[in-house]
């Protein structure tokens, strides 16, 4: 190195922070309304509160899904159209789901137990066993199987990508959340520093924009069911040990499964397990006391 390289060295040196002064940034966005920052807020929220903090003074309206697919003058651009901002796709889809839906259960269950659980849930507001309805004159008694309200009940599956851990571990935080509501679930897993907490924490999350595409309320959803499985094709290498031996290490994946489901399912849960302590026998044990009279171990007859 010469010395006309030292002496420019100072003017050319660039002026970047270390690792550690990068790390102690924080890039998170203070939130005064929730104490746990944007963890269970919608988007709707946060594109609302964007606009209002913009324009606090004024009350115009969002801009409608369409204008984002206008160039300048007004026409539609081809160019902008995306599978989130088209709102013919968007419908056709929506459409096409609920039909398959409503085929799918006509296919499991009859129209006529349909109709009559919508209208015991409607009376109710969950659905009750053996109840009597009224449908075009006619009296029946309703009785649906376990397997028929799996179908009939509002419920949303969520499922996770293929993750790097194993089953056992996923095991220990699923057992944590396990029939929790959904945002208590979300909060508790933010603060737990087991890795598929984070994972699990995600997939919940999912099953939260799945509810608002459905229109089920957030804060009445529930963990009905939570468990893992292996993912298949696990990787396996060599573990060379001392003395000319050697092991097998494999590289375990595993995958997370849930089903959600709403207030509806809990209180018929609630009822049934009241209306059965109310058909239970009351218990009648035997008095612990001594006999009064002599015991023989032999016949008097």
């Amino acid at each position: 190195m010469n010395r006309w390289t030292t002496l420019a060295r100072p003017f050319f040196r660039l002026n970047t922070a270390s690792f550690a002064q990068f790390r102690c940034i924080s890039n998170t966005r203070v939130c005064h309304n929730n104490p746990f920052g944007k963890l269970t807020s919608t988007t709707a929220d946060e594109s609302v509160s964007n606009d209002s903090a913009k324009s606090p003074n004024t009350n115009t309206p969002a801009k409608a899904t369409s204008s984002e697919i206008r160039n300048k003058d007004g026409d539609i651009d081809v160019n902008l159209i995306t599978p989130q901002n088209d709102e013919q796709l968007i419908e056709y889809y929506k459409k096409q789901a609920e039909e398959d839906r409503s085929r799918r259960i006509e296919s499991l269950v009859h129209p006529l137990k349909v109709q009559l659980y919508d209208k015991v849930v409607e009376a109710n507001g969950f659905f009750k066993n053996g109840q009597t309805v009224t449908h075009e004159g006619c009296a029946y008694k309703l009785h649906l199987t376990d397997e028929e309200l799996e179908v009939l009940e509002p419920s949303i599956f969520i499922e996770s990508l293929r993750i790097k851990s194993s089953m056992k571990k996923a095991t220990v935080v699923n057992r944590f959340v396990r029939k929790m509501d959904v945002k208590t679930a979300i909060t508790q897993l933010h603060f737990n520093h087991k890795k598929m907490a984070t994972e699990l924490e995600k997939l919940l999350k999912q099953g939260l924009e799945k509810a608002r595409q459905m229109g089920y309320d957030e804060d009445k959803l529930y963990i009905a069911r939570l468990w893992t499985g292996s993912d298949g094709e696990w990787r396996k290498r060599l573990d060379i040990k001392g003395r000319g031996r050697h092991g097998i290490i494999q590289h375990r994946y595993v995958h997370l499964k849930a089903v959600l489901k709403t207030e509806q399912t809990k209180k018929r849960l609630a009822w049934e397990k009241k209306q059965k302590e109310i058909a239970r026998k009351p218990e009648m044990p035997l008095n612990n006391e001594p006999l009064n009279l002599s015991v023989r171990p032999w016949y008097k007859w």
